[in-house]
Order: C-alpha cells, then structure tokens, then sequence
C-alpha cells in the first residue's frame, strides 16, 4: 500500500547510489529516464548529489596531510608490537577452574546461590522419601480381615440398590423440542 501512495519510494537508493558514481551501467538508463520525468526524485537527486560531491573527492582535499617520521616509527612499533604473540603458559586444571569460576559463577552469584539452595532442597527430598520396597508394600496393605469386611459391605449396597434394569412402568420419554413456556408448564405439573 506505501508503494502505491509513493511511488517513487523504491527508487530512491538507486538515486543515492547514481549520486555517488556507483549504480551499475544496466541500471542507470532506467534511473535516469526516470529522473526526466520525476521533478521531486529530480530535487531529491540534486539534494544527494550536493552532499556526495564533496565526500567524493576526500582524497584529493586531504592529500597535504601526511605524518611525520615520529607518527610513523611510533605506528610501526605498535603494530609490531600487537603482532607478536605472547608467551604461552601451560593451563592447569586449577587456573581452569579458576576461570571458569570467575567468568560464568562469579558474575551472577546470586542466581547459582538459588540454584544451589534449590538443588539441596531436592536433595534432601529424595533421601526423606521411603522407597518403596515390597516388604514395606506388604507391610501397609490392608489385612484380609478389612478385606473380606469391604466385600460384605459392597454385596449389601448392591442389594439395596437393586438391579440396574430400567422398571417397565417408567420408560424414558422421547425427546422432542418444545417451546419454553410450555416446558414451564410440563415442569410445573409434575
């Protein structure tokens, strides 16, 4: 929808790039038809190119600025110096540890605190909870007395309750649809 409303959007990279000397050969023949017939990409044009044309040019403007012998020897050292590599020490497993300590622990301390306390909490969850062994199974189950005594108490539900057979005078009724107010009706009667 914004390329509709501004059309000339897509090509304004294109413009800063013929600005600055560098849009490709196949490209520039478009651009520039373009530009004849668009006055505000052709002020937009105008506005880059008078701020690249002298960035263009730095080369030229700053050739007079040169350093001195001091500058250079000084550079030279220094790029030297970065160059050679520094003596190589043999790690041990405690400066390892040591590192890892004061890169990854270190920083966030309180963080590894509550994990640490975290861990221990389970921990000793784990040791507090009886393991489940067959002997302790056997142990706390029921006796046979509680046994035969819920079997006599199921038996003298069922008989209580009954068949689960539907009674034949009470036969369930089909549904229909009904209106509300002449279910209120029915609902009332019985």
């Amino acid at each position: 929808m914004k390329w509709f409303w501004n059309p000339c959007r897509r090509h304004r990279k294109s413009l800063c790039l013929l600005a600055s000397g560098l849009l490709p050969e196949p490209e520039r023949a478009g651009i520039e038809n373009h530009l004849a017939t668009c006055a505000e990409c052709r002020s937009y044009f105008d506005q880059i190119k008078t701020m690249t044309v002298p960035l263009a040019d730095w080369e030229r403007h700053f050739a007079h600025i040169d350093a001195d012998i001091a500058v250079q020897f000084r550079l030279a050292k220094a790029i030297t110096s970065a160059g050679r590599s520094k003596s190589v020490r043999r790690l041990t497993p405690v400066m390892i540890l040591f590192e890892c300590w004061r890169q990854l622990i270190w920083p966030c301390r309180r963080i590894w605190a509550g994990l640490a306390v975290v861990w221990v909490l389970l921990l000793a969850v784990n040791i507090l909870m009886e393991p489940r062994s067959p002997a302790a199974l056997a142990k706390n189950s029921p006796s046979m007395d509680v046994i035969v005594t819920w079997q006599q108490q199921a038996q003298l539900l069922a008989e209580l309750i009954g068949p689960n057979e539907p009674r034949a005078g009470l036969l369930p009724k089909p549904f229909s649809p009904q209106p509300s107010s002449e279910r209120r009706f029915e609902t009332m009667a019985t």
